[in-house]
């Protein structure tokens, strides 16, 4: 078997060209979003989020209302508890992060032993399960990942000054509250998207990893983006072929593919380190704020 038809094989089924493009989908946006989640600092607010949404998603089973639609609201009103928590001046961003995962991954944990059959059901929503993505699926997310980035798009500017500069922002008027509450929308449409494909619980490895990877061999928000993206792409596809070749599990092995591609980052940036003769970390905050201000 050649290299070519190794790659091609697996999509000469509908269903797995199906999977592919969700794929693509959720590897171009989750590594959008993520660039701003690593870049402030919130990768543990992802990672409580993808477990948060549990709730949302047990509860729409429950009562019989879309999955999207309660994973949505969970993210969105977990983002929304964590804000009001950290308005108390003693509690600080991570304890409330903590505080609301706690609450929201209990309740779900909750609502899943109300009904014998529903843990068996969710599981491919907790774990991925791409290969079962219908035209259906595709619609939702392509329509979904279009409003994320059309509001990254229309935030661009907002979000690169609240986050290199957030004491400046609010002097010259933008409304840094509101943009902190767009990036949370943001994360709960990525998590939505991810369900499908890497699952819950993996989500954050797709919303993370690429956009940390990207971080290692770049100080530009644009550049950072385009590298992260194409990381994103690579290991969807990437993982969806192996899974097919080595009858892995998909979610699984997709996370672990960009964790390949880290790895690959981290070993660049080292190299690059022993060259320059000092570590890129001491001058790339500065000269990402400066090259974007």
């Amino acid at each position: 078997m050649g290299a070519l038809s190794w790659l091609t094989e697996p999509y000469h089924s509908a269903f797995m060209r199906h999977a592919a493009m969700v794929a693509v989908l959720v590897g171009v946006l989750a590594p959008t979003v993520g660039v701003w989640v690593v870049l402030r600092r919130l990768a543990y607010l992802g990672d409580a989020m993808s477990h948060g949404t549990l709730a949302g998603v047990a509860g729409a089973y429950l009562i019989g209302a879309s999955i999207t639609v309660g994973a949505l609201a969970a993210g969105v009103t977990m983002g929304l508890l964590v804000a009001v928590l950290e308005r108390q001046r003693r509690v600080s961003e991570d304890s409330a992060i903590g505080v609301v995962e706690t609450l929201m991954f209990a309740s779900g944990v909750i609502l899943v032993s109300r009904n014998d059959s529903i843990g068996v059901d969710l599981t491919h929503f907790l774990f991925g399960q791409i290969v079962t993505a219908t035209r259906h699926d595709l619609a939702v997310n392509g329509l979904l990942t279009l409003v994320a980035l059309l509001l990254v798009g229309v935030a661009f500017r907002d979000l690169r000054m609240t986050t290199f500069d957030p004491a400046h922002a609010a002097q010259v008027g933008i409304p840094v509250g509101a943009i902190g509450t767009v990036l949370i929308v943001l994360i709960s449409i990525t998590v939505v998207v991810s369900l499908s494909t890497v699952g819950l619980l993996m989500s954050v490895a797709m919303l993370i990893t690429p956009a940390a990877a990207a971080r290692l061999v770049t100080h530009q928000v644009p550049t950072m983006t385009v590298v992260a993206v194409g990381i994103g792409v690579a290991s969807a596809l990437g993982g969806l072929t192996l899974s097919y070749h080595f009858s892995t599990p998909p979610g699984p092995t997709i996370a672990v593919v960009t964790v390949g591609w880290f790895a690959l980052a981290a070993g660049w940036s080292a190299i690059d380190n022993r060259r320059s003769g000092k570590p890129r970390d001491e001058t790339v905050g500065r000269a990402m704020a400066a090259s974007e201000g």
